[in-house]
């Protein structure tokens, strides 16, 4: 069972989204605020990627994915020659797979107190072939960060943070756990808002695996929401 399927990649991101939410009530995401850095912010960014350099290697290990070429060297790499990976593998693979630089189709805020809603497009940089600004600080405090902690900034965090949300919320093995979990909820609309629609597990089931074999987005509105991110996606 993977990590996906026994709640343990979900688990693990729960937890830094409760940590970021709790520095926000002492220091709140504002524009004045987003460049602020602190040994806090540090450890998460650190905690944040290392996550998500994991979760795309897991990702690719799905077996429905075997025959994608792409995923096959991330894990012959992963075996054989570790220290050759980085992002740009799994940007090769999964950019092809859930179109990451635009939200796999979806609409991606964080909900933030102080100023509302904020649009959201962590990995918007792999549409040009580029690895995101945030991942580029995460590797400038992992190697020296006692010279670039004030890479470990808020908006930095904050937005590596999406994209680990993102991550969750596109890929199929993650799908299915939070449908059962009841985070992600299937939606209709009515008179121009959202409203949740029941769907049976076995319907849903089937819309997922056809997804699968697709290569293509969940086929109906969805909605995923955590109490710092809202996740939309209308088919």
């Amino acid at each position: 069972m993977s990590v996906f399927e026994n709640g343990l990649c979900w688990t693990l991101y729960q937890y830094m989204e409760s940590e970021l939410v709790h520095y926000f009530e002492y220091v709140p995401y504002t524009e004045k605020n987003k460049n602020v850095y602190s040994p806090k912010l540090l450890a998460l960014l650190l905690q944040i990627c290392g996550y998500i350099d994991t979760v795309f290697k897991e990702m690719a290990k799905y077996q429905e994915f075997q025959k994608i070429q792409e995923c096959q060297e991330i894990n012959k790499l992963e075996k054989k020659d570790y220290k050759r990976y980085n992002i740009k593998y799994a940007r090769k693979a999964f950019e092809k797979i859930y179109k990451l630089s635009s939200n796999n189709g979806g609409y991606l805020v964080a909900k933030l107190s102080w100023i509302g809603d904020k649009e959201i497009i962590p990995f918007k940089a792999f549409a040009t072939y580029k690895s995101p600004e945030w991942w580029h600080s995460y590797n400038n405090v992992k190697h020296t960060w006692s010279k670039a902690l004030e890479k470990a900034n808020i908006e930095n965090v904050l937005e590596a943070l999406s994209g680990a949300f993102l991550l969750n919320v596109v890929h199929y093995l993650s799908i299915k756990l939070l449908g059962q979990l009841g985070h992600l909820k299937t939606v209709i609309g009515v008179s121009g808002t959202l409203q949740d629609h029941f769907m049976p597990e076995y319907t849903f089931d089937q819309l997922l695996m056809e997804s699968v074999s697709q290569l293509k987005p969940f086929p109906y509105d969805i909605r995923v929401e955590t109490p710092l991110f809202l996740f939309v996606l209308i088919k």
